[in-house]
């Protein structure tokens, strides 16, 4: 591999980060005296489905370009290996919370919250949805700049009652409508994943924090209170709502989050609303109260 990205004039420095699929290297483009991020990977018949995932984030990083949007810069490819060139970032969230090590500032929470739901709404006006926001898959550099990255499981929201996998969404992030068996589901997926981030910026812990689908349900049921009819119409008819779920009443997000002012607190609470269609979009999002010092 090495020897094949010399002749590209890459020259590779050291390993950033690996996944099932990818390693991701530092690397120089000497061609241009900068740092990239190079994500390799074998496209070989042990990961059949790798192709798609590959081509699918190929497709959508070449549509979107926004500050808050992490840039693909170059792809080379090498028989069964696929080399994706991208700007580089210095650390993800994920890595830095556990570096920090506490719960962020209500400020630097907010600067980043706000920069997803800007790369989000840019994204959405695109009708992509990212289906798979975590920690780990916003980037940050060390001037306070957030990054949405990892477009494998983004998908095309433009045809109109298309049925989608299941198969998305790291589950401490995935909501309730994923989890209860839909098909049909909506960029509010990402508006879920997204309040569930900012919960965990300021608690320097997951709020929902199941170790399977159905304990990751109970763990929202128990904070937000089991949902009926009344909160949630067509609840009922879900593939997987069972007559036997526990029930819990709904406790406030500021149990759970002590340090979060009253703005914090609706805005959180309006994106992990039950009812997909009444979340927030990110465009009303970004226009909440919460924001008004920074927007």
């Amino acid at each position: 591999m090495t020897s094949f990205l010399n002749r590209f004039d890459f020259k590779l420095l050291n390993e950033i980060g690996r996944g099932t699929y990818a390693t991701v290297y530092k690397a120089i483009d000497c061609r241009h005296n900068r740092h990239v991020a190079i994500k390799c990977m074998r496209l070989d018949s042990e990961y059949s489905g790798l192709l798609c995932v590959v081509i699918r984030e190929v497709n959508v990083l070449r549509e979107l370009k926004h500050p808050n949007i992490v840039e693909l810069l170059e792809i080379v490819r090498n028989n069964e290996e696929i080399y994706l060139v991208f700007e580089l970032m210095s650390t993800d969230l994920h890595r830095y919370m556990i570096n920090v090590n506490q719960p962020l500032s209500d400020m630097q929470a907010k600067l980043y919250f706000y920069q997803i739901l800007k790369g989000l709404e840019y994204c959405h006006s695109q009708k992509i949805f990212h289906r798979d926001l975590k920690p780990q898959n916003l980037l940050l550099d060390p001037s306070g700049n957030l990054k949405i990255a990892d477009f494998g499981l983004a998908r095309d929201t433009s045809i109109q009652n298309r049925v989608y996998s299941r198969e998305i969404i790291t589950l401490w992030y995935r909501p309730p409508e994923i989890l209860l068996g839909v098909e049909q589901y909506t960029t509010t997926v990402d508006l879920w994943s997204a309040g569930c981030i900012f919960a965990e910026m300021l608690r320097n812990s997951p709020l929902f924090k199941g170790d399977s689908e159905i304990c990751q349900l109970l763990c929202i049921f128990r904070i937000l209170g089991t949902p009926d009819e009344n909160i949630w119409p067509g609840i009922t008819a879900l593939p997987h709502y069972k007559l036997e779920f526990p029930q819990w009443n709904e406790t406030s997000l500021k149990n759970y989050t002590p340090s979060m002012n009253d703005d914090a607190i609706d805005i959180m609470t309006r994106c992990l609303r039950y009812a997909p269609d009444q979340r927030l979009t990110a465009t009303e999002a970004i226009k909440h109260n919460y924001f008004n010092d920074i927007r």
